[in-house]
């Protein structure tokens, strides 16, 4: 887990058995002749991150000078996220994977035992290196695998402010206590025409992917002042006190105050969003780019950077943009990545993606709200580690946790069943 200091954050204002798999599957990158001279082609793989789900045409868009400078077909494919690290997995192990692409931090760790993702330090420049700001984010083991494409979208507790008032509750405070969010919680009743059914907090824990647990478990655990492996990443340290704490303070929202109801077993992370804007909860663990739709929907709404217990704390993303092995023009890959992060094609593309700079040569454009969590919590945002076998130890954890929210098995299973599973991966 990596902490974000107060200095860094306010400039802001990857299966080792396939290894062998990847020896000799070097990916094409592709060629087609045109008018008598060659095209190369480049794939790249992203996620969906715009609001509105046009990540391809935003791209497109974006690539079109480069395409036509560098004499380039680019083709961009949007990965949805419910498959997304086993869309990697196949497409690396059978050389028909990108030539650029897009990872998160649970699961670099893994594709880098493979050999699947290359250094970047031969490739970066001096000015690379002026400019990007969070180049630190992306150097494990020492080496430079990947660059910080966006770090941000801070994952804030939101409220209602008119369910809060119909209810009597006229403040959240800002270093609002566990205790307090309970007390607070209790008191909801009824919505903000003082007579229809609300919910006190809605989670999404039928969520496909495990992202909840960045929401709903990790900032519980870092208010406690836990973290989720140790400084080697060599064992999962959710058996900690704070772990237990954080474990507990969960299951007592969920059955003894009764705060989270029935419905969250099946929520998913759109559903949250649903509910707050429709006034059906007081409220939601939300991503900061998805509070434009609380704009939209007209709510009179607000925001607390995390709870406390310990302390504060919550998620912050650091996702990147990778290189990888089997790209046969790695140069010319090399120089798409920087042609993606640069000051232009950001603004444009935080124009349908609302996501903080990441280099000098862009202003802020994330939603200006946001500015005092960079500026003021910022020692509180914490990112996730590529430890060796994230994702796998994150998926157990995350399927444990929705088995203790449907009240099938207790915290200390969900500790037993968790770390168990994770000795055997860190272990192999």
């Amino acid at each position: 887990m990596k902490k974000f200091t107060k200095k860094a954050i306010s400039i802001l204002l990857c299966a080792t058995t396939a290894s062998a798999m990847l020896i000799g599957c070097q990916k094409d990158s592709g060629s087609k002749s045109e008018g008598g001279g060659k095209t190369e082609s480049l794939d790249v793989w992203m996620p969906p991150l715009s609001e509105n789900q046009d990540d391809k045409e935003i791209w497109e868009k974006i690539l079109a000078p480069f395409e036509e400078e560098n004499n380039v077909e680019v083709n961009i494919e949007i990965v949805p996220w419910g498959n997304y690290e086993e869309k990697y997995l196949t497409g690396v192990t059978s050389g028909e994977g990108p030539d650029v692409g897009y990872m998160y931090m649970e699961m670099l760790g893994d594709f880098i035992d493979m050999g699947a993702v290359e250094p970047l330090d031969d490739y970066l420049t001096d000015k690379d290196k002026d400019n990007f700001l969070y180049l630190d984010n992306g150097v494990i083991d020492g080496k430079q695998y990947c660059m910080p494409m966006i770090v941000g979208n801070v994952i804030v507790m939101c409220y209602n402010k008119d369910i809060l008032a119909a209810n009597g509750i006229t403040e959240v405070p800002a270093n609002c206590t566990w205790d307090q969010f309970i007390e607070i919680c209790q008191k909801i009743k009824v919505g903000a025409d003082g007579s229809s059914e609300v919910y006190p907090l809605v989670q999404r824990w039928g969520n496909p992917s495990m992202s909840t647990l960045n929401a709903s478990f990790y900032p519980y655990l870092w208010q406690s002042g836990g973290s989720i492996f140790n400084e080697e990443g060599t064992a999962l340290t959710i058996d900690s006190e704070a772990g237990k704490e954080a474990l507990q303070f969960l299951y007592d929202l969920r059955f003894t105050y009764h705060i989270l109801p029935d419905v969250v077993t099946s929520l998913t992370n759109d559903d949250c969003i649903s509910y707050f804007c429709e006034g059906k909860t007081a409220f939601v663990e939300m991503e900061s780019s998805s509070t434009v739709q609380f704009d939209d929907a007209g709510l009179n709404w607000g925001f607390i950077t995390s709870l406390t217990n310990q302390e504060k704390g919550t998620f912050i993303a650091s996702d990147s943009l990778v290189l990888m092995s089997n790209a046969e023009n790695k140069d010319l890959a090399y120089k798409l990545m920087q042609f993606m992060l640069s000051g232009s094609s950001m603004t444009t593309y935080h124009e349908s993606a609302q996501f903080a700079p990441i280099g000098k040569d862009e202003e802020y454009h994330d939603n200006p709200a946001f500015e005092s969590v960079y500026e003021e919590d910022g020692d509180y945002l914490h990112s996730l580690s590529p430890a060796k076998g994230n994702s796998k130890i994150s998926d157990s954890l995350y399927k444990n946790l929705q088995l203790m929210i449907m009240g099938e098995i207790s915290p200390d299973d969900v500790i037993n069943e968790s770390v168990s599973y994770a000795e055997t991966i860190l272990n192999e």
